[in-house]
Formats: structure tokens, C-alpha cells, sequence
């Protein structure tokens, strides 16, 4: 497991260098600014093209993008599919205990600054959501998943990409006021290490005992 790990690692440097490099920037600037202060930084960074675009690149961390590409994966590699349903399957528990079990009272950015007395920033047309904020749902699903392709992708030297995807849709929970930094960052963080621990298992439990359809798919003989 753990030779797996430094393997996957390795192999996909590019990837979680960028990763390390997001969350301790992340984390860096919770430290310097604080929780509150930070989110209304962001909160005052906004763009018309932005506040369009934001509502739509937001569900790709939802449930049905995350199908599709199970889908997807289902076509090209059995082996692969049922390896990204593992890790989207653990990532979700994972995130809905925290929310509902450890976590439930942690409220949304809306209704923390309503009850301080203080207005935010929201875009017209999107629901916001006000309970149940730590981790963030979307960052984790979209982190799994990125990730998971990343480690699936030949093309190492192009992980970059997929991390930018997985930034980006994360951000607008942030430009959206559904979640605070934090929330993004430990979703991000939960969906990259689920992603990655998960594979690296899966793998050996799969080359322990090989069989001719793992490496088929439903279009692929």
C-alpha cells in the first residue's frame, strides 16, 4: 500500500505539487486574515462575466456531473469505474457525517453574517444555503474526482489542467457565499486524499487477484 502510494505520488508530482501549493496558500491566508475577514475579501472580488458563469462551473461538484462520469468510465474501463464509485461513495459519507453528525451546527456564510448584522454580497437567482457548512460537498466531489482522472490520465505532464478544474470549481462555493475558505479547503483536502488512498488500495486488491474484465468496458471488448 504504502510503495503504491509513493508510486502514485511520483508519478503524478505535477499534480500535488499544485495541490500542496493551493492548500497552503489556503491555509496561509485564513491564518493572516482570519475566517471573516477573508470571506468578505472575496466576497468584494466579483465581475459580471463571473457572476454568470460561477452558477453553472458550481455543478460540476454535484452529484449528476460526478454520474456522468461514472458513466463515462463504465464504457472505457470496468476496473476504473468501480474504482471512482469507491472513492466518490467514501468521499460522500465522509462529507455528509461531518455536516450532519460532527459538524451540524456550523453555519453558511449568509446566515453567519446575518446573525453578526452584517450583509454580504449574493448573486441574484442563486438559492444560498444556510446550515450545514463544514466541508464543503461540491470541493470534495469535484477533488475526488479531478484527482481520480488525474491519477488515470496518461498525460502526467497535463495534471495541471484537471487541478485548475478542481480550484475552480471549488472557488465558486466561495464567490457563490455558500461556503466559507475553510470549508473548501478541508472538502478539497478530504476528495484528494480519498482519491489517491483510494486507488492505491483498489489497485492492489485488483493485481492480487486479476481478471480478463477489468481491463474491459461496455464499448471496449
Amino acid at each position: 500500500m504504502l510503495n503504491r502510494l509513493q508510486s502514485l505520488l511520483r508519478e503524478n508530482g505535477m499534480y500535488f505539487l499544485g495541490f500542496f501549493v493551493f492548500a497552503v496558500v489556503s491555509a496561509l491566508l485564513l491564518l493572516v486574515f482570519g475566517k471573516n475577514e477573508l470571506f468578505l475579501l472575496q466576497n468584494d472580488l466579483h465581475h459580471p462575466l463571473a457572476d454568470w458563469l460561477a452558477p453553472w462551473l458550481t455543478h460540476l461538484g454535484d452529484g449528476l456531473f460526478a454520474f456522468a462520469v461514472f458513466l463515462w468510465l463504465l464504457t472505457v474501463n470496468y476496473r476504473s469505474a468501480l474504482t471512482a464509485i469507491f472513492c466518490f461513495s467514501l468521499v460522500l459519507l465522509l462529507i455528509q457525517t461531518g455536516k450532519q453528525l460532527v459538524f451540524e451546527d456550523a453555519l453558511r456564510p449568509a446566515a453567519y453574517f446575518a446573525a453578526l448584522g452584517q450583509e454580504i454580497r449574493l448573486i441574484e437567482g442563486v438559492k444560498v444555503h444556510l446550515h450545514n457548512s463544514f466541508p464543503s460537498g461540491h470541493a470534495a466531489s469535484a477533488f475526488v474526482l479531478f484527482t481520480f482522472l488525474a491519477l488515470e490520465w496518461s498525460n502526467k505532464r497535463a495534471g495541471w489542467l484537471l487541478l485548475l478544474a478542481a480550484v475552480l470549481i471549488a472557488y465558486t462555493r466561495i464567490y457563490l457565499s455558500q461556503h466559507f475558505m475553510g470549508d473548501v479547503l478541508a472538502g478539497a483536502c478530504i476528495g484528494a486524499s480519498v482519491a489517491l488512498g483510494g486507488k492505491a488500495w483498489l489497485d492492489g486488491v485488483f493485481e492480487r487477484s486479476p481478471k480478463a474484465w477489468h481491463q474491459r468496458g461496455l464499448l471496449r471488448k
